[in-house]
């Protein structure tokens, strides 16, 4: 393996931990935000369940490896080691920026930008798929997050019909904390809803759900950049034949995993405090319609985002309660920072790949 390749390599890897640490908090950020866990276990739980996910992805990920690997690029596009690394470049620059000021971004639309930037200035339109980049990218990327606002509005709507048979709180019949965690605390002496199973399962399927979501982030992230690691090693030229996808996938899930427990804390506080005010049924309608989301356009080659469908997801509990966060909100920073990550990845994976042609000659 060439200098070159080891640095795209390296690249690969640094885009992955930085994912780990700006997309953990997407699957257990309810669990905080209601106080059923700690900071520190939910992000413990939300790295087992990625990790789970991405080695999944050697099994169900091969449409996403495809699509990263080639489906936006002409079939005769000439994909070289400088282009694979601009577009690693910004979207790892981009990625690490915003997990440092606690903004949620989206690594696929980082990707994607860099994907579009690159491919631009080496052979303009002409060397992109457009009708892939706008069918099987953007058009997903628009509208999962407006799915995810309609399902968990419904979700929370249903969900309210069955809170009927459960317990309100009520001001001396427990600690509010207590019940925001779990709702049964708070049942009348003799209920049948006090039986311990049932305590036990409401708080066991927030866990449940949390897990699920971050089992599908996994699952969907994780081709992504492995699909950057096999592209790299196909363009060696002492590669030949088709390359095996499995060590790709788990380098990149073990070092997604280690940046996961490493830096999962900033975007975390965002997610779990300054979106919405949660308790532990609206945790559940989040997790549980982000994952269906995720999970569905995973085995499709649809690059959902998953911090899209999850921020999307708190928005549809957000306005069906009519509640603001209870901390700082961060509604309109993270939206801003939606709309300018696919532009600015772009920007800055032209500049690296003209940097890279000026270099060489």
């Amino acid at each position: 393996m060439t200098i070159e390749a080891i640095l795209i390599a390296g690249l690969v890897l640094a885009l992955a931990w930085a994912n780990g640490a700006n997309d953990i908090a997407k699957g257990i950020a309810t669990l905080v935000g209601d106080g059923t866990a700690s900071a520190r276990r939910a992000i413990w739980w939300g790295t087992l369940c990625t990790a789970l996910g991405g080695l999944t992805a050697a099994l169900w990920g091969a449409e996403l490896l495809r699509t990263f690997g080639s489906g936006f690029l002409q079939p005769g596009f000439h994909v070289t080691l400088a282009f694979v690394g601009s577009v690693l470049v910004a979207a790892c620059a981009w990625v690490v920026f915003a997990t440092r000021f606690g903004l949620p971004v989206s690594t696929t639309h980082a990707l994607l930008g860099g994907i579009v930037g690159a491919g631009l200035l080496a052979a303009g339109t002409q060397g992109l798929r457009v009708d892939a980049v706008l069918n099987k990218a953007l058009l997903p990327l628009l509208v999962s997050p407006l799915i995810a606002v309609f399902l968990c509005a419904v979700l929370l709507l249903a969900s309210r019909w069955l809170a009927q048979r459960v317990p309100a709180w009520r001001p001396g019949c427990c600690d509010r904390a207590a019940w925001q965690r779990n709702p049964f605390a708070c049942s009348e002496p003799g209920s049948p809803v006090t039986s311990p199973w049932v305590s036990r399962a409401w708080v066991g399927l927030h866990w449940l759900s949390g897990g699920l979501t971050s089992f599908a982030r996994g699952l969907n992230d994780v081709p992504k950049i492995a699909a950057f690691l096999l592209l790299a090693t196909a363009i060696q030229p002492a590669a030949s034949g088709a390359q095996p996808a499995l060590w790709p996938v788990v380098a990149v899930t073990v070092v997604m995993a280690f940046g996961s427990l490493w830096g999962g804390f900033r975007v975390l506080d965002v997610l779990s405090q300054r979106i919405a005010t949660l308790d532990s049924g609206s945790g559940v309608v989040a997790n549980l319609g982000t994952s269906f989301l995720v999970l569905a356009a995973s085995p499709l080659g649809l690059p959902v985002s998953t911090t899209h469908v999850s921020t999307g997801a708190l928005m549809g509990i957000r306005w069906v309660g009519k509640q603001p966060p209870g901390h700082a909100d961060a509604l309109k920073t993270v939206l801003y920072g939606w709309l300018i990550t696919l532009p600015v990845a772009a920007l800055i994976a032209a500049a690296t790949l003209r940097l890279s042609a000026a270099f060489s000659q």
